[in-house]
């Protein structure tokens, strides 16, 4: 949860617009949003930990969500889960192979994460001040990438 300092720099990031350090050019604050809106339960189900992913099949970053009823699951109604994948068409990788780089609807670009090799395969890793919001209303789910320079340390 963003307090209200963050809420506010974050505020000013966006109408400042100004250039930041971890990319040439780059803008201070950038919002990309993925353009799936899946239905879910509209209430009665909570969110677990959204985990973010490359497709190299199809080239672009993907948020996997998961909701599920077990908080709520009883004797009549027993426990369920809802799974959905979430693009990110606007995210590419780096001629480097290994750098996120995310491009809003008016073109800014800012270098947003990494791809790194693991023991258990690979996996995304957001730069500080880039955050994964995922949430739902009435029923549709929406996820977006916040690139926030200012609140990088």
């Amino acid at each position: 949860m963003k307090t209200k300092t963050q809420m506010i720099l974050s505020m000013l990031g966006a109408m400042m617009l100004a250039s930041g350090s971890a990319f040439a050019n780059s803008p201070s604050f950038l919002t990309v949003n993925s353009p799936d809106h899946p239905s879910t339960w509209v209430a009665g189900a909570h969110k677990e930990i959204p985990t973010l992913r490359w497709d190299s099949t199809h080239h672009m970053l993907v948020a996997d969500v998961k909701y599920s009823t077990k908080d709520y699951a009883d004797s009549v109604n027993p426990a369920e889960s809802d799974y959905h994948a979430l693009t990110f068409p606007n995210v590419r990788l780096a001629s480097n192979g290994n750098d996120l780089l995310a491009t809003n609807h008016i073109g800014e670009t800012a270098k947003i994460g990494r791809i790194e090799n693991g023991f258990f395969g690979k996996s995304v890793v957001l730069d500080n001040g880039v955050d994964l919001n995922v949430h739902r209303e009435k029923g549709l789910i929406y996820a977006s990438l916040t690139y926030n320079a200012l609140e990088k340390e």
